[in-house]
């Protein structure tokens, strides 16, 4: 069961936003928080989660990227460092949450998290919990906290994802990834009904493949759950992208103008700015689409 103290904040904070109590983020507000997961393991979810990140900084907010994994930890290895310290530490009570963060490519902060640890295997729900409300703390100094959980269902998994203002599920067109999203997708509005979640599709061919992915899935949600999942786009097949894996450098940062990065900013930009545009749009063309965004933001 998930702290109730956390849940009662959450739902606070989503009537404030409905009653538009609380500051947009153009206004500073901080504390946005935005879980990141998915239902299976290589759909590039946590390289999703980095370059989502970065992205986020580079429209100039303060943004922190958890590696909520307790027990397989890898945006150590997508960016080629060895964090001094990680999650395991706070666990021990070694260090806070805050000591353990540390600057990251792009300006973001990086709070790593824990992997070969065997004493992070299976950790009892009131440390897991403890380790959520945490986050809070971290908030204050931050306008975006995105957190990019393990793959796969599990309790905690399912409470980092319950205890954020937006959810972003990372699919892609293999069967089994979509029908672990929607395994993913179901057991996130039993504990949370009115959270919205937003679905990613990963490493397709064109927009139409993508709407495929999402018309096929969201009709399962809407016959099953009885409430639609929100598009939040897709990300091209992008051969920058594996190189960028390669060579332990942000996609962001070594090729800010492939396909797969301009897309990953419109998402970005997206998330920010509370964004839902009708599938349809879709199928624009990400550069009209960024060309679009670019001719709003002069316009302001």
């Amino acid at each position: 069961m998930v702290d109730e103290q956390i849940l009662n904040l959450r739902r606070q904070r989503e009537t404030e936003r409905r009653t538009g109590l609380l500051r947009p983020l153009d206004e500073s507000r901080g504390g946005l928080r935005i879980t990141v997961t998915s239902g299976k393991g290589g759909v590039g979810k946590s390289n999703f989660a980095l370059n989502t990140a970065i992205a986020m900084a580079g429209f100039g907010k303060k943004v922190l990227l958890v590696d909520a994994d307790t027990n397989l930890a890898n945006l150590d290895l997508l960016l080629g460092i060895a964090p001094k310290y990680n999650l395991a530490d706070v666990v021990t009570g070694n260090k806070t949450m805050k000591e353990i963060v540390f600057p990251g490519p792009g300006g973001i902060d990086i709070l790593p998290g824990a992997s070969g640890d065997i004493f992070m295997l299976g950790l009892d729900e009131q440390v897991e919990n403890r380790l959520l409300d945490s986050f809070t703390e971290l908030e204050e100094d931050h306008d975006v906290i995105i957190i990019d959980t393990g793959a796969g269902l599990s309790r905690q998994i399912i409470s980092y994802a319950v205890s954020a203002d937006d959810v972003v599920i990372v699919t892609s067109q293999e069967p089994t990834s979509r029908a672990d999203a929607y395994a993913m997708i179901k057991i996130i509005s039993q504990h949370r009904p009115t959270l919205p979640i937003h679905l990613l599709v990963n490493m397709v061919r064109s927009a139409d493949q993508a709407m495929d992915v999402y018309d096929g899935l969201n009709l399962v949600v809407q016959t099953f759950l009885k409430f639609s999942v929100k598009y939040l786009g897709y990300i091209p097949f992008d051969p920058n992208v594996m190189a960028s894996v390669a060579t332990q450098k942000p996609l962001m940062i070594e090729h800010p103008r492939s396909s797969a990065a301009v897309a990953i900013r419109m998402t970005a930009h997206k998330l920010l700015r509370g964004i839902n545009a009708p599938p349809s749009e879709e199928k624009e063309s990400l550069l009209s689409r960024m060309f679009n965004a670019r001719e709003r933001d002069v316009g302001r």
